[in-house]
């Protein structure tokens, strides 16, 4: 009977062992991190964005990176995209798509303003088609990026 319950005892460690290992495992198969393609990056400064405005292609990510010593914000003036409080270090990106041109500003620094002007079409694209950036929870229609430790959707979010 000692034996059993010793066999028993035995089996049951080995296979709670064995589980969390295969769960794992099965994780890191089923997310893949996918690399963004077209990305145009714009540095945050205390008190201006460098570069302030660009443009680029319909399908392109913007790239904001605060590398100054206070919060700023990024956030489009149509209320189309807001990236909350970006810390010193925090960054923030938005694909966009569609043509147009969307100006943006920082909320805590009102003398802080930029453009992305997207299709190359100036303030003429503007008239009934906006630059439409994708945000939110939409369904991705260009590239996707995963976050390499939380396999978090990085699209749209802060850094």
């Amino acid at each position: 009977m000692k034996r059993r319950l010793s066999f028993l005892v035995t089996l049951l460690a080995g296979t709670l062992l064995l589980v969390p290992i295969a769960l794992a495992q099965g994780q890191d198969q089923s997310v893949q991190p996918v690399p963004i393609q077209d990305v145009v990056s714009v540095s945050i400064a205390d008190n201006f964005f460098d570069v302030a405005d660009i443009a680029i292609e319909p399908g392109t990510t913007v790239y904001w990176s605060n590398e100054g010593q206070v919060p700023h914000t990024v956030t489009a003036d149509d209320g189309s995209f807001d990236s909350g409080q970006l810390n010193p270090g925090d960054s923030y990106i938005v694909t966009f798509l569609g043509s147009g041109v969307v100006s943006y500003h920082c909320e805590l620094h009102p003398e802080m303003v930029g453009s992305v002007t997207v299709g190359g079409g100036g303030e003429a694209a503007r008239s009934d088609e906006e630059a439409a950036p994708t945000t939110g929870d939409t369904a991705p229609t260009g590239p996707v990026s995963y976050d390499e430790d939380t396999y978090e959707n990085v699209l749209n979010t802060t850094v």
